[in-house]
């Protein structure tokens, strides 16, 4: 049995490897910077795009992601 803290679970008679706080805060904040950058391709021009190595199909690919698929 997975334990939420990361503690010793006595159902399963060993140490579990959950999550941490950490772990959750860099998976929020991955998330919350793959949003910003998704909206900022949203608002460049073609020609920024191009500046940065996408062509028109792919900056449309990358902006149509949800923020949790890198």
């Amino acid at each position: 049995m997975t334990s939420m803290s990361g503690t010793h679970d006595k159902r399963s008679g060993g140490a579990t490897a959950g999550p941490t706080a950490l772990s959750w805060l860099d998976r929020l904040n991955g998330w919350r910077e793959r949003r910003a950058l998704r909206r900022a391709l949203a608002r460049m021009d073609a020609h920024l795009w191009a500046a940065l190595g996408f062509d028109e199909a792919a900056a449309r690919e990358e902006m149509d992601k949800p923020f949790w698929r890198p």
